[in-house]
């Protein structure tokens, strides 16, 4: 790089500060892991970088439950709203997370994570790009993360964390006690060992490796809060199929059109069969498919009291008007008592959910966000926007 005639070194990603960073949180939170989660981190066989570490995506704390098990730094990909935070300077002087908008390609990330592995440095990212609302691993993970392992040519760590769903499911608001939460490396891939491999392969591998199920452990994770908010996931009713009509309260929850009731369990099940499902998994998968017959057929979803705002990459967010969110076949409708935007679903991007109340839709350069109440369920936008493009894509094959 050039500057008035002279050579500007760039600098370096990976500073000695992250070292000690890391070091000295691995030790202060060992306490919190342990009596907050009962977490227990497997010290990992690998010792130094450079490589990938590729893990499935339970809870919140994911990149300091997987840096536990590391006695290096690990360069976290970190989603939009972690650069819009008060204390994001102080975030990115101190462990230097990679930014990475979600659910939409950003060759910034990836050349940022080459950059590190190019400096010795570990790269950690959660390929899901989003925490499991149903226990099992999210539906659609994209192929572009085998291509950037294919590219950088490194040791493969595939990373699992087993107990995180029990204990800190992301529709709820309360940490449950588990019998078990555990976090290690399930396999290395040296470079030789994927060399031959097509990028299919090698992606068919990943996703086996990093699918875990919770719920076939047989593990007993306690609370009496254990089913609140857990329409937060499950938002039609199987047995009426109407939607938004799903209640929650203690360790029970029922339809308030149909009136079947259920309990979650200490053992993730759902007691007994709500419309014949046994699993949130299995419900999550169902509802994913049925919301996008439902538009397509002529309904629409909708929520009032939410807040709407532009969220700027590495600003403040600016609160836009409009107070009601709809979707319906071929649109994303913003609205309030003077105002009413539509977004055509054929011009947005993408959609990701963001947290446990939000969602950002990618449009026109623009990351806009709704955020919902406690009870608002943003997957299911998510759900019907990603079947809607789907669904067209097909139709102009």
């Amino acid at each position: 790089m050039k500057k008035k005639g002279k050579t500007v070194k760039q600098r370096h990603w990976v500073k000695r500060r992250h070292t000690f960073v890391f070091a000295f949180l691995r030790i202060v939170m060992h306490p919190f892991f342990k009596l907050r989660y009962n977490y227990r981190a497997v010290p990992a066989p690998i010792k130094k970088g450079p490589c990938i570490i590729l893990f499935n995506h339970q809870t919140t704390m994911d990149p300091f439950f997987v840096s536990k098990s590391f006695r290096f730094p690990v360069y976290f990909f970190a989603s939009d709203d972690l650069f819009n935070l008060k204390v994001s300077p102080l975030i990115r002087y101190l462990a230097a997370p990679i930014p990475k908008s979600k659910s939409v390609a950003d060759p910034k990330s990836v050349i940022a994570a080459l950059r590190i592995l190019r400096e010795g440095g570990a790269v950690g990212i959660a390929p899901e790009g989003n925490r499991t609302l149903s226990g099992r691993l999210w539906w659609e993970i994209p192929e572009a993360v085998a291509k950037l392992v294919k590219t950088a040519k490194c040791p493969l760590v595939l990373y699992n964390l087993c107990g995180g769903f029990g204990t800190d499911p992301r529709w709820g608001t309360k940490i449950r006690k588990g019998t078990r939460f555990d976090g290690f490396v399930k396999r290395i891939l040296d470079p030789k060992d994927y060399a031959d491999l097509s990028v299919n392969e090698l992606f068919s591998i990943i996703k086996k490796e990093l699918d875990v199920d919770d719920t076939a452990s047989g593990e007993h994770y306690r609370s009496r809060k254990r089913a609140e908010h857990i329409e937060r996931a499950l938002y039609i009713c199987p047995v009426c199929r109407k939607t938004g009509t799903i209640r929650s309260h203690g360790t029970k929850f029922f339809c308030t059109n149909c009136k079947t009731e259920a309990e979650y369990t200490e053992t993730l099940s759902i007691v007994p069969p709500f419309g014949g499902y046994s699993h949130i998994y299995e419900w999550f998968e169902w509802e994913r498919v049925e919301i996008v017959k439902k538009l397509r057929g002529g309904e629409s979803i909708s929520d009032t009291g939410i807040l709407f705002r532009d969220s700027v990459k590495l600003k403040k967010k600016v609160t836009l008007p409009g107070d009601t969110v709809k979707m319906t076949n071929d649109c994303l409708i913003i609205s309030g008592e003077s105002s009413e935007l539509c977004y055509p679903i054929k011009e947005i991007d993408a959609i990701t959910a963001v947290g446990k109340k939000k969602f950002n839709f990618y449009y026109k350069d623009k990351i806009l966000q709704v955020k919902g109440d406690s009870r608002f369920c943003p997957i299911k936008y998510v759900h019907a926007f990603e079947g809607l493009k789907n669904a067209a894509g097909k139709e102009e094959l």
